[in-house]
């Protein structure tokens, strides 16, 4: 077994952790918003949270075109219980080290008219210290049979 063998295993083993990507359902804003519920995002275990909050731009009506105002987010906050877990400045946010729970997202901002706004986001699991321990044991293993197996080759 050679090292690209090896590197390969070790990038399988860690794309196996996976991540989950999701979108909220669009949301109805008018003029300045606060806090306004874009979704709940339920956590199993230990996860890290990213995405963005987005307007729609456009629609098409009956085979016409309609424009919307754009929208301008202050914050994407996320709660837990009630309780703010963190708050991006802008639209794009990233909330690290969550706990198991059921947190809602929320946005604030300001648009001129009306529109509907939605946030995408990917929950990555922050994997626990058992989990590298696993993955360097097998490896280590899977080393000591290329080795045992490399020098019963070459006798």
């Amino acid at each position: 077994m050679n090292i690209k063998t090896v590197i390969a295993t070790a990038v399988l083993a860690l794309g196996s952790l996976g991540a989950n990507a999701a979108q909220t359902t669009p949301v109805f804003v008018q003029g300045s918003f606060s806090d306004v519920l874009l979704g709940n995002i339920i956590l199993g275990g230990s996860s890290n949270v990213g995405g963005t909050a987005s307007y729609v731009t456009s629609y098409n009506l009956f085979g016409t075109d309609f424009t919307l105002p754009a929208v301008t987010f202050s914050s994407v906050s996320l709660y837990l219980n009630g309780l703010s877990v963190g708050t991006a400045s802008s639209n794009a946010f990233t909330f690290s080290n969550l706990g198991a729970g059921t947190y809602s997202l929320k946005a604030s901002g300001s648009v001129n008219g009306f529109n509907y706004i939605a946030a995408q986001y990917q929950v990555t699991p922050v994997p626990e210290p058992e989990t590298f321990a696993m993955l360097l044991a097998g490896l280590g293993v899977m080393g000591a049979i290329a080795r045992r197996r490399k020098t019963a080759a070459a006798v």
